[in-house]
């Protein structure tokens, strides 16, 4: 286990001095308090059941949705021993919503329905509207943001966006 003293130096030796945002664990308290408090142990990445966790450019712990999806097990939760974590399970995992891009196969008029095939909520679900090829349309309020649909999206064109309108990777 390699711990990083210095993420920030690292970076400037390596041309990259801004900080990409990262998808932290579900109900992280917050980016500071996790990047504070965090001491990179990586029980977290061996605890994970679908090995979605990995480490970012600085060392910490962030999910990666190209690898699967979140069955929130909480095994990361449970074995982690900084409070970092929100007790309320009941809110969002990540403050983000799912989006997708133009890039969808469907909205170039190409059929595909993979998002919507392994969405178990039906939070994604297929409507015709002008073409013959159906639409995706999103019901935010039926997704429980697992990622599931980010792996299988066979364009990359889905992608949890936070308040802020970054993409998150």
């Amino acid at each position: 286990m390699e711990t990083i003293k210095n993420p920030s130096r690292r970076g400037l030796f390596r041309g990259k001095i801004r900080h990409e945002q990262a998808l932290r664990l579900p109900w992280v308290i917050s980016e500071a308090a996790f990047t504070q408090d965090c001491n990179q142990c990586e029980d977290c990445l061996s605890a994970c059941e679908t090995n979605i966790i990995v480490r970012d450019q600085q060392g910490f712990p962030k999910i990666d949705f190209s690898r699967g999806e979140c069955t929130f097990c909480n095994a990361c939760i449970d074995i982690c021993e900084k409070p970092l974590f929100k007790e309320d399970k009941t809110a969002q995992p990540w403050p983000a919503q799912i989006n997708i891009s133009d890039k969808c196969l469907a909205a170039n008029n190409i059929y595909c329905q993979s998002c919507q095939d392994v969405c178990e909520t039906r939070a994604i679900r297929f409507q015709f509207k002008d073409s013959s090829i159906p639409q995706p349309k999103l019901n935010l309020t039926d997704c429980t943001s697992c990622g599931a649909c980010i792996a299988t999206c066979p364009q990359d064109a889905i992608k949890f966006i936070d308040e802020r309108e970054t993409p998150y990777v």
